[in-house]
């Protein structure tokens, strides 16, 4: 960069840009941190005589409150020079370390979303279509660097856009997301600053190794100039092949991504199994992980959960679970249920879709086949507390009764109450005595399965097929008494 002329060139353009995408002159908020970035792009937009310009300064409350208070005064005393409306938001103090540690990501990251969410708000708020930051080239390949150190895929590879929506277009209008100084390094922003005389916060922040970025911008970014002189301009190419790769695999993702079905709850989802299983496995990572973003409402998933959930499916496994979901192969179909397993007072309700070992609480249920074995052509020879094999289908819920149960037995619907009556099951026993239920309704009353109290009924709902096959067994332990 030659002169302050091409800075603001630069940024004019990329206004222009977004002016037009939005369609109307005006209506942008500049985030304004005081740091010598934020403050030169204030300086440019001002400059360029735009009208509705306005001015957001988010407190992250993360640093001492002396210092937060000296800042808080010099954006003030600059917004008013330049007569440009201000508005300071406050994140109340805990609420950055609280998302940290019930999302399990770093006070950056966490820092971030709050501080894009007050963004987006307020310029809703304000009718202004444009969001402006002050990101810069250095900025850009310190996040390049960090992600590759982090094991990113080409999504976080390709680096910050120069812009983007921000938010969701049906939750209020469009807003759009501009990085004007993204192309410019931040000696260009220094020499600008130093010329305008221009008066910036320091925070210390920058200088603490808590924060992956400081250690890059310190200790790593220094060997890569004095080693490696070209890394910036090969770091910057291959983001740019990354993109371009990109592009593609979004379009296959999003005609895949077509193809799942969710419910009218939005709580789970299908798609044929042969459409899932037919992807590359790069694309079934990236299709289970914008699906499970959406019944979960997490931003971030562990790409190892999800490449190791895909792979699970793909050698046989006929269900596994992910992030309190089960994924089931039944039939054509890949379901993704939520897993409803608890222990509470007054009930417990599990879900199982093939052998399987499950807690909750004080409760513990074992499923599992039997080995195939010669029985009579009656229901009455199935094994204790099994089910025989045809007469059922998964996913299985084992849970506690209620309220109008009923199972269809001997050709008329049984009242569970009434059945455990005449059972002679002791009242405080009732309420553990484990209903099995499939798609279809009750499948079967299993009292004996439950280990350690000697009740020996059970009762199967009507079912005319073969019972020669394997039989699925249910023991129910956990504290009675």
């Amino acid at each position: 960069m030659k002169s302050d002329a091409d800075m603001v060139r630069i940024v004019n353009e990329a206004i222009s840009k977004e002016l037009a995408e939005v369609g109307f002159a005006g209506g942008i908020l500049v985030a304004y941190s005081g740091g010598i970035d934020s403050t030169v792009l204030l300086n440019v937009l001002a400059g360029l005589g735009l009208s509705s310009l306005r001015v957001l300064h988010v407190v992250h409350n993360l640093r001492p409150e002396k210092e937060l208070a000296l800042e808080r005064q010099l954006i003030r005393d600059y917004c008013g020079a330049l007569k440009l409306p201000l508005r300071i938001a406050t994140i109340k103090p805990g609420s950055i370390e609280k998302r940290a540690r019930g999302k399990g990501i770093g006070i950056e990251a966490a820092a971030r979303e709050l501080r894009y969410g007050i963004l987006l708000r307020e310029a809703r708020k304000y009718g202004c279509g444009i969001v402006c930051t002050a990101h810069n080239a250095d900025d850009q390949l310190e996040t390049l660097l960090g992600r590759f150190l982090g094991s990113s895929s080409f999504e976080g590879l390709k680096g910050m856009p120069k812009s983007r929506r921000l938010g969701s277009r049906r939750l209020g209008g469009t807003v759009r997301l501009c990085r004007p100084l993204l192309s410019i390094p931040r000696s260009a922003i220094e020499a600008y600053a130093s010329m305008k005389a221009l008066k910036v916060s320091q925070d210390s922040s920058n200088d603490s190794p808590v924060y992956l970025r400081n250690k890059i911008r310190k200790y790593l970014v220094p060997v890569l100039d004095r080693e490696f002189p070209g890394w910036r301009k090969g770091l910057e190419s291959t983001a740019g092949r990354l993109a371009a790769d990109g592009e593609i695999l979004a379009g296959l993702l999003l005609e895949a991504y077509g193809k799942i079905r969710f419910s009218e709850s939005g709580r789970s989802a299908s798609m044929e199994l042969k459409v899932f299983l037919g992807l590359p496995e790069s694309l079934r990572v990236r299709l289970l992980t914008r699906c499970m973003q959406r019944l979960t409402g997490r931003s971030r998933l562990s790409y190892r959960a999800m490449r190791e959930a895909c792979r699970a499916l793909s050698f046989g496994a006929q269900a596994c679970d992910l992030l309190r979901y089960r994924l089931i192969i039944g039939g054509e179909l890949l379901q993704i249920l939520p897993i409803l397993d608890f222990r509470k007072e007054g009930g417990y309700f599990f879900l199982v879709a093939d052998e399987a070992v499950r807690r909750a609480g004080s409760m513990e249920i074992h499923c599992y086949w039997d080995k195939p074995e010669e029985k009579n052509d009656s229901v009455e020879a199935v094994s204790v507390s099994a089910l025989a094999e045809g007469s059922f289908s998964f996913p299985l819920a084992i849970r506690s009764r209620k309220p109008g149960d009923t199972i269809r037995s001997g050709g008329k619907d049984r009242r569970i109450d009434e059945l455990l009556s005449d059972w002679g099951i002791e009242g405080r026993h009732r309420e553990f005595v484990p209903l099995v239920e499939d798609r279809n309704g009750i499948v079967a009353v299993l009292a004996d399965s439950l280990e350690g109290l000697g009740y020996g009924q059970h009762k199967f709902r009507d079912y005319s097929g073969p019972l020669k096959g394997r039989s699925f067994v249910i023991r129910i332990k956990g504290a009675y008494f």
